[in-house]
């Protein structure tokens, strides 16, 4: 009796560790999962820059991971190659410009891998991302035959040591504007051809320039798997001469003017609401005051007979 009982205890024991252990292994797997993605820019052939995105799947949901620190390294995680330690913002994202110290190593090679390791915490494991871009450049220029004004822009890569083209490369073409870039035609993106070369047409006639009637035009390739993402512009005397003397209706009576300075019209209209809002209320007052007083004066005279 007494070894059945030991046998019990035994085995409720090795129980007790087996679920124990589930329940570690499940805690460990329940660990949200992480998604690092790597963007790479180059502006005008010149300015370079990355972009770390984070992301946590929150009951099946992608979420930005904020706060979240990341090293960047240029080919290789080891400290000389270090492009910088950043911090996620509240979006998830992280920018890090490459250093003119890394230049010997950005020269050695046409393609280059980018490297970005998360910081391990007690909800994320450390994880280690990389992307491989090849080098590239935009060359942006204009052509006017015939009043067709056109647009022309070349997409090159370093291999061997040489510039070549880059065939079958989509590239926006379009005009900066405050509110974004506007098309110069009807094509929303062009691919290249064989010699990496794309044109449109410029059909925005009469687009407002600046004083001297400037516009900037810019070219685009964005998240191309090979390249990154690559920006030019270039500024053209194609828009229509701004001719304002700067002269404004700012301070005169207007609908989108300061309260001081409304329309006549409008302010006896506001003002004619009011009153007469106001005015119901002071003469519903009234009526309630007198129906009070008609209402204890018809008291007295029943108490009196």
């Amino acid at each position: 009796m007494k070894k059945m009982c030991k046998i019990k205890r035994v085995l409720f024991s090795l129980c007790l560790l087996v679920v124990s252990h589930a329940g570690v292994a499940q805690a460990d797997s329940t660990k949200p999962e992480l998604s690092v993605t790597i963007h790479y820019f180059v502006v005008n052939n010149s300015f370079q820059y990355l972009l770390a995105e984070t992301k946590t799947k929150v009951d099946k949901k992608w979420q930005p991971l904020k706060k979240q620190s990341l090293q960047l390294y240029l080919d290789s995680n080891k400290q000389e190659n270090l492009i910088s330690k950043v911090m996620t913002d509240s979006e998830g994202k992280a920018k890090a410009v490459i250093p003119s110290g890394l230049k010997s190593i950005w020269d050695a090679s046409a393609t280059h891998k980018f490297i970005v390791v998360t910081e391990g915490t007690s909800k994320e494991e450390e994880t280690t991302t990389e992307s491989e871009i090849t080098k590239a450049k935009l060359l942006i220029d204009t052509s006017n035959t015939d009043d067709t004004r056109t647009v022309n822009v070349q997409v090159m890569k370093f291999a061997g040591g040489n510039w070549e083209p880059v065939k079958d490369v989509d590239v926006k073409i379009g005009v900066k504007r405050l509110g974004g870039d506007l098309k110069i035609g009807d094509e929303e993106t062009y691919t290249t051809d064989s010699l990496g070369q794309v044109s449109g047409e410029f059909k925005l006639d009469s687009l407002p320039g600046d004083a001297k009637g400037n516009l900037t035009l810019i070219a685009k390739v964005e998240d191309n798997d090979q390249l990154g993402n690559l920006s030019i512009d270039k500024t053209v005397p194609w828009g229509a001469v701004n001719t304002s003397t700067g002269v404004t209706d700012f301070g005169h009576r207007s609908l989108w003017a300061a309260r001081g300075k409304s329309p006549v019209w409008l302010l006896i209209m506001a003002y004619s609401i009011i009153a007469a809002v106001w005015g119901v209320i002071f003469y519903l007052v009234l009526r309630i005051v007198r129906i009070s007083k008609l209402g204890k004066k018809e008291a007295q005279i029943k108490e009196a007979v």
